[in-house]
């Protein structure tokens, strides 16, 4: 919980998730570093350095192991769990990305629009349609935006489209 964090590194992580929005990457790794130096279980910083190498240096591996700790020091930051879920989609490790959505499906106050996308996401790569419509659909219940709802249904639509063209294949049938 933010009431158990340091207020110091606290307020220097701030300062790094700006400079992060700022495009200052090198300024933010610096000062992530150092607040894991200072506090190696700070997981908020673990979790801005697996996205800084997720995103910005496209480095899986080191990307992985800092969700992996970011998730193991605070398990209640639900950034991590949105974040790590896009990582595990791109590489389709799709075990890993179930157990995953599965455990933030049960955490308070997460974004369920963004999780239950997330799972159709998954079904539409390993082309399950039914299921990612089923997501999808499942998504736009917890969404309040017009945009958000409209991007959904286009997703649905699009899963509709393939799976007339492949005739409901699924990843096992290729």
């Amino acid at each position: 919980m933010i009431s158990d964090i340091n207020p110091d590194l606290h307020e220097r992580f701030m300062q790094a998730d700006q400079m992060i929005k700022n495009n200052q990457i090198g300024e933010a790794i610096k000062e992530l570093q150092q607040i894991l130096r200072e506090d190696p279980t700070f997981g908020r910083a673990y979790n801005h350095l697996g996205w800084i190498y997720y995103n910005k240096y496209q480095e899986l591996k080191n990307a992985q192991e800092c969700y992996k700790l970011a998730l193991q020091h605070t398990s209640n930051y639900h950034a991590v769990y949105y974040n790590y879920a896009v990582l595990l989609s791109n590489i389709k490790a799709f075990d890993q990305l179930k157990k995953l959505l599965g455990e933030a499906l049960k955490m308070e106050g997460v974004n369920l629009g963004t999780i239950h996308n997330e799972y159709g996401i998954m079904y539409e790569i390993e082309m399950h349609y039914s299921k990612a419509i089923e997501s999808y659909n499942e998504s736009i219940k917890y969404l309040f935006t017009t945009n958000q709802i409209e991007q959904r249904l286009a997703a649905v639509e699009r899963c509709k489209r393939k799976s007339g063209i492949f005739g409901g294949l699924h990843v096992s049938d290729r």
